[in-house]
């Protein structure tokens, strides 16, 4: 269904959400990164996934889910703005942050 999947964020939550995606992701690429790269190396290596920065997680990902604290959510999309703003095809954008409106 999703040609890519991408995680920025892989602590317990992001981690727990990659384990399920990569079972259900048929073939398709998934794609962790981290503020930590350490962190989302260790995940990948357990899920046989690949490592990638923020911007291209974001540039490339159709499904692109965002396991980062809600306070940390608006320093980490303000960089990532224009790549998003820019995709020329649909992406879905999937928050686990608790408490933040999609407004927000």
């Amino acid at each position: 269904m999703f040609s890519s999947i991408g995680f920025i964020g892989t602590g317990t939550m992001g981690a727990a959400v990659a384990r399920a995606a990569v079972k259900g992701a048929q073939g398709a690429p998934v794609l962790l990164a981290n503020r930590t790269r350490s962190k989302a190396e260790a995940v990948a290596r357990e899920l046989g996934a690949q490592t990638a920065d923020n911007e291209t997680v974001a540039r490339e990902c159709s499904l692109i889910f965002l396991g980062v604290k809600p306070q940390m959510m608006e320093a980490l999309l303000a960089p990532l703005k224009f790549s998003l703003d820019e995709r020329p095809g649909r992406f879905v954008l999937c928050s686990m942050a608790a408490g933040l409106s999609i407004a927000r």
